[in-house]
């Protein structure tokens, strides 16, 4: 089973990004749909970080902190619990460890109020992050004809900018990946330029 972006072409990335794990698999070779959907993602996320690394890097930082902020949020639900039983002792040292100042912290009632206030906020962030994921994924939710769409437009993007002709067939997708961030960073330059000097590039 393919599970690398350079063992695909354009083609073949297109189908896969479409729903259609088959691309994957060489003739007669068999899978899960487990293997195959794990491989899907990887190579997907591959062609991203090739070709929109900043993209990818914002994305990573973001599931890093959703990551971060479901921890807190369990420290804080153990902070309750343990103030429940009036060990807010047990809490006290739970809220230092989360960077929380001491001096906000000099009796229960502080202890109690801060835990509470913080684990609001918390669940206000997670909730946030949550949504704007959701609401990317609806955006990316298209029909396979929807898709196909988008990439032809990104296909015909990077031959204006680039000048040149790319066959889906038999364009590596990780030459292509590259390509497209070549092409974005080519547009960038453009666009700085003076209009003059951007018709001789």
């Amino acid at each position: 089973m393919k599970t690398r972006l350079d063992q695909l072409t354009l083609h073949d990335l297109i189908e896969l990004s479409c729903g259609n794990p088959s691309v994957l698999l060489d003739k007669d070779e068999t899978s899960t749909e487990e293997e195959k959907l794990a491989c899907l993602q990887q190579i997907l996320t591959e062609y991203k970080e090739l070709a929109t690394p900043t993209q990818a890097k914002m994305d990573m930082i973001e599931e890093e902190e959703l990551q971060k902020l479901q921890m807190k949020e369990k420290c804080l639900k153990i902070c309750l619990a343990l103030i429940s039983q009036e060990r807010f002792d047990m809490a006290k040292d739970v809220l230092l460890e989360l960077d929380v100042n001491e001096n906000l912290l000099t009796s229960d009632d502080a202890v109690n109020s801060r835990c509470k206030a913080m684990l609001d906020e918390a669940r206000y962030e997670i909730k946030r992050l949550a949504e704007l994921a959701e609401e990317r994924g609806t955006m990316k939710q298209q029909s396979p004809v929807e898709k196909r769409k988008a990439w032809f437009g990104e296909i015909a993007f990077v031959m204006s900018t680039l000048k040149m002709s790319i066959d889906p067939a038999t364009t590596n997708a990780a030459v292509y990946a590259n390509l497209v961030r070549q092409a974005v960073e080519r547009n960038k330059q453009m666009a700085k330029m003076p209009p003059m000097m951007s018709m001789f590039m």
